[in-house]
């Protein structure tokens, strides 16, 4: 068996918002962004924590997620490798 490729971000991938979202969890992304203090480089969502995002950076620029929840769109690369493949279908 081959081994599950994983998001290349420092961190937990599984708590950042990109893989929340991807996996359809928007009650719990929306806990994660309602007081942000960063925004993310690479998808440039707003989050309260630097511990929910691939790349933090500065918060500014970014947006809020109730501007992307009902896209299905990836917004982190890294996330279609981390999901299995029997869940990508769903995004």
């Amino acid at each position: 068996m081959e081994p599950k490729a994983t998001c290349v971000c420092a961190g937990d991938h599984e708590h950042h918002i990109c893989y929340l979202h991807s996996k359809g969890l928007v009650e719990e992304v929306e806990k994660l962004t309602d007081n942000p203090t960063v925004t993310c480089a690479i998808c440039l969502v707003n989050a309260n924590s630097p511990d929910n995002v691939c790349s933090p950076t500065t918060l500014g620029g970014g947006f809020k997620y109730s501007d992307m929840q009902g896209s299905k769109k990836i917004i982190c690369e890294s996330v279609t490798e981390a999901i299995p493949e029997n869940d990508k279908k769903h995004t």
